[in-house]
């Protein structure tokens, strides 16, 4: 059915201009009322509304906000993603549920979800408690940190002539995390951490001072390695309760590599910090290779020689940087990670920041794996009981109400308009056929969903001969795979995969893919595309613009006496820093040859488009020996100002950080665009 047909057939309340609906180029943002009172008589489905609904918080989550602890509660909708379900509907799924029989088994009550989702918070956010995880040592009473008169001492690091009265806030910025919502003290010079309850110092959400169980203070600070890539911050100058520190996402503002550098120094010595910082997970601020599988074989190998001598640990592709998803969609997953990597409940995976090393290394895999087991499950309950922040800005109704009709309706490969791009095999070739259906109208269509549970799921891989993004994250997660497509021996004996792999291990033919994610929240999540090649929504749904070669995120204006001698994170203030009408965060384009942009050994002068032939080399060394990407760099050791500031350059010339692909939205007009970003702001 053609699109001016499916508008009909819903009675909406409004009509975009006829060079919307037809696709034929233009540009203008007419917008005309459907005349009401017709006569006609409604369809079901029609007495739902285009916008509204749960707005992720997951369906468990939704239900006990007015049900008491003993209330049972009801099926996890995911369960319904099984083969053959929906087939032949408008929305497509093809990325299955899986259940784990994990060591805490998911509630059965609101009470019992209420308890493990405590229990995950605290992991995840238990700054200052006693027995809060950190990076490495989950369970370890007694933890490694840096000691607080080091952290006190990291202005010098930074080359300041004395301790800055907003050196708290100094060292949010330098390091991408937001100062914690919650208190979390540390003491500053000359305070006794126990006489102070903690100190009067307050730390970004990366940290936390170590406690005793018995409530004392250490005076000790660790870090909190998962929070560096999963939280971030919006802020509006005209408030709003779940605007600010963002605890489940917003992320891609931290830089973790300077947090330890910085750590390190202040130390004066070899630390831990230091060690993270001789191997190479991110070069920029804001992503990493944070789906490095090739080091988890060697990190968490509990010194077997088989996984030790596994070859996919070295002579297998480099996955390069990736941006973290929010974990506020993970309740509206089947399987986790871009590329459908392993089922969703497969929850050791998302502690695996937190494992025990020490204990892991030296015999004792067996305490680091029952502290996992117990905190894991938890946790990943707490994770999918998040939802996004609201779009703080003013809405265009009547817009987003013709947005969420092209969202769902619209056939990208419809009549006429002849998209030269690879079709998905499934679905009705709507932006809703690979990402779900939202919107109540259409959740209640049968022809869209066969029933209303499946509202807001997303759980379809896509051939990257479809999405033809960067390829590099879909083809180095095939390289694990052997020749016959199985996996080594030695990868299946790892606590990480006792769940086996998502639909990426069984693809024919190792075909790569990408699994399309939710889009509650989408809005707060920019940069987009896997890698977070694309500084907005405009650049995704425009493939022709808003995909700069090179550029960089604005930072937060540094007060009048500092400028010039202090490193600001990304400015997070929506009026400030956000376009509301491209749909993502403001930035500068820059051309090869500015300041930190590695003319002749990233770029080529003269050739924008093109990486240069050094770096065309290095890349094919990254795509036979994975690990070559993880060595030291010089820039990663040394650390100046200057370094730091080049961290913000996002360069697509590097090796995984392209921005093709997700090219068939060409086909639609700019006034479409408009429509759907507007949709995309209730989400």
């Amino acid at each position: 059915m053609d699109m001016t047909t499916m508008i009909g057939k819903l009675g909406c309340g409004l009509l975009l201009s006829a060079a919307l609906l037809s696709g034929c180029g233009r540009s203008d943002t007419t917008v005309a009322p459907v005349p009401q009172n017709s006569g006609e008589t409604q369809t079901p489905q029609e007495q739902y509304p285009l916008l509204g609904g749960a707005r992720g918080g997951n369906a468990w989550a939704n239900f006990c906000k007015d049900k008491d602890d003993a209330a049972a509660l009801p099926r996890d909708p995911r369960e319904l993603l099984v083969p053959g379900v929906n087939q032949g509907k408008a929305v497509a799924f093809n990325a299955y549920w899986r259940d784990c029989g994990n060591a805490v088994a998911r509630p059965k009550t609101c009470g019992e979800l209420r308890r493990q989702a405590e229990l995950g918070r605290f992991v995840a956010h238990g700054q200052g408690e006693p027995g809060t995880p950190l990076s490495f040592a989950g369970g370890q009473q007694d933890p490694a940190g840096v000691e607080a008169e080091a952290y006190n001492r990291l202005w010098e690091v930074w080359g300041l002539p004395g301790r800055p009265d907003n050196f708290d806030e100094l060292v949010a910025q330098r390091h991408g995390s937001p100062l914690s919502p919650y208190r979390n003290p540390y003491p500053l010079p000359g305070e006794d951490p126990n006489q102070t309850d903690g100190g009067s110092g307050q730390l970004p959400l990366a940290y936390t001072q170590i406690r005793k169980a018995d409530g004392t203070w250490t005076g000790k600070i660790g870090t909190k390695v998962c929070v560096a890539c999963h939280n971030g911050q919006i802020d509006s100058d005209k408030g709003g309760a779940d605007l600010g520190p963002q605890l489940a996402g917003a992320g891609s503002i931290g830089d973790f590599a300077v947090g330890g550098y910085d750590l390190g120094q202040a130390s004066g010595g070899f630390s831990l910090n230091s060690a993270i910082n001789l191997i190479t997970i991110s070069t920029n601020r804001g992503s990493g290779a944070i789906d490095f599988f090739q080091l988890a074989f060697v990190l968490f190998s509990r010194g077997d020689p088989q996984l030790l001598l596994n070859p996919k640990i070295l002579f297998s592709q480099a996955i390069g940087n990736i941006k973290s998803p929010p974990w506020w969609n993970l309740a509206y997953r089947a399987q986790k990670f871009h590329g459908a990597i392993l089922p969703t409940d497969s929850s050791r995976i998302d502690l695996a920041a937190y494992y025990d090393l020490a204990a892991s290394l030296s015999g004792r895999d067996d305490e680091a794996l029952a502290w996992n087991d117990a905190h894991s499950g938890p946790f990943q309950v707490w994770a999918e009981t998040q939802a996004p922040p609201r779009y703080p800005g003013a809405i265009d109704t009547k817009l987003a109400e013709a947005g969420a009709i092209l969202f769902h309706a619209k056939d990208l490969w419809g009549r006429g308009l002849d998209n030269p791009a690879p079709r998905p095999a499934e679905g009705n070739g709507s932006c809703a056929s690979c990402h779900g259906a939202y919107s109540p109208r259409f959740i209640h269509d049968p022809a869209y969903l066969e029933t209303p549970e499946l509202g807001g799921l997303a759980a379809y891989v896509v051939p990257m001969s479809v999405v033809r993004t960067d390829p590099v994250y879909a083809d180095a997660m095939q390289s694990l795979r052997s020749i016959d497509g199985d996996f080594p021996e030695a990868t299946k004996k790892q606590n990480f995969l006792y769940c086996g792999s998502g639909a990426y291990g069984e693809t024919d033919n190792k075909t790569p893919v990408l699994l399309a994610p939710p889009l509650w929240g989408t809005w707060a999540a920019a940069p987009y595309l896997h890698n977070a090649s694309v500084p907005n929504i405009w650049g995704v749904l425009d493939p022709d613009s808003e995909r700069p070669d090179i550029w960089r995120r604005v930072s937060t204006p540094a007060r009048e006496d500092q400028k010039g001698l202090v490193v600001m994170g990304y400015d997070t203030n929506f009026e400030r820093a956000y376009d509301s009408a491209r749909l993502g965060w403001k930035y500068e384009a820059l051309r090869c040859g500015d300041d930190g942009t590695s003319p002749y050994r990233v770029c080529s002068p003269g050739e924008e488009e093109r990486p240069s032939t050094a770096q065309n080399a290095i890349n094919l060394l990254y795509e036979q020996i994975g690990l070559l990407w993880n060595l030291p760099r010089f820039e990663g050791l040394r650390m100046n100002q200057q370094d730091i500031e080049n961290r913000k350059i996002y360069n697509t010339h590097l090796y995984s950080q392209g921005n093709q692909g997700h090219d068939f939205t060409r086909v639609l007009t700019d006034t479409e665009r408009r429509a759907l970003i507007e949709y995309l702001k209730t989400l």
